[in-house]
């Protein structure tokens, strides 16, 4: 069984960036090789880090940060994944501020005196959707990428993009509505199909990574 955990960085519940992880995972459909782990930032409490230094001394097994929210029911989650995907919009040229707390409070599994290095050698892979083209995708999605290998972990980059997954939220990225239709990111055909291309290579390579590390503990390792 390979487990993705999946993040969506948007605000927004119901929003264009949901709808372009929602259809990333299902490239995942009832392959039951796979098990799919969903959270969404949207209503979720997460603080920032507050560089307090907690974990880097008094973490103990099931407590990874002083902070008691919304992470503490995503950190085990990440724990026990062997992909994670995280998807953002794309905020005045960069991540949202969202996807960056999330992000930063990662920071427990680099320095955490029992959790530091648990992310290592799991498979990352990043999606972004900004509303026109020329503002930000790129520099979304290498954002995440760092922080990835920053825990370690093995970015994946699809067959149909370069560092990630990314979209448009308006038609043809040049920030033109149709109507009254506000999930224009299913408009753009590219995109999406980036976004399931993303999907398919965390899974492949999550399977690569985790048959070898079977077949160097043996069976029961």
């Amino acid at each position: 069984m390979i487990k993705i955990v999946a993040v969506s960085g948007s605000l927004v519940a119901g929003g264009n960036v949901d709808a372009l992880l929602d259809h990333a995972l299902g490239e995942y459909g009832d392959d039951s090789r796979f098990e799919v782990r969903r959270f969404a930032l949207a209503g979720a409490q997460i603080g920032p880090c507050r560089q307090c230094n907690w974990c880097m001394r008094r973490q103990e097994p099931g407590r990874y940060c002083a902070q008691d929210d919304t992470m503490s029911l995503i950190y085990p989650e990440l724990e026990s994944a062997h992909g994670v995907i995280v998807a953002s919009p794309v905020h005045f040229g960069r991540l949202s501020g969202a996807t960056a707390d999330f992000l930063d409070r990662l920071r427990v599994f680099v320095h955490g005196n029992v959790s530091r290095g648990v992310m290592r050698n799991k498979v990352g892979g990043s999606l972004a959707v900004a509303w026109f083209r020329n503002a930000g995708t790129e520099l979304t999605l290498l954002t995440i990428n760092a922080a990835f290998q920053a825990l370690g972990m093995v970015v994946a980059s699809p067959d149909l993009g370069v560092y990630g997954g990314a979209a448009f939220s308006s038609l043809d990225g040049t920030g033109r509505r149709s109507g009254d239709e506000k999930l224009l990111v299913a408009q753009d055909e590219l995109g999406m199909a980036c976004a399931r291309s993303l999907a398919f290579r965390v899974g492949e390579l999550a399977g690569l990574l985790e048959a070898g590390r079977q077949a160097a503990t043996g069976p029961g390792g």
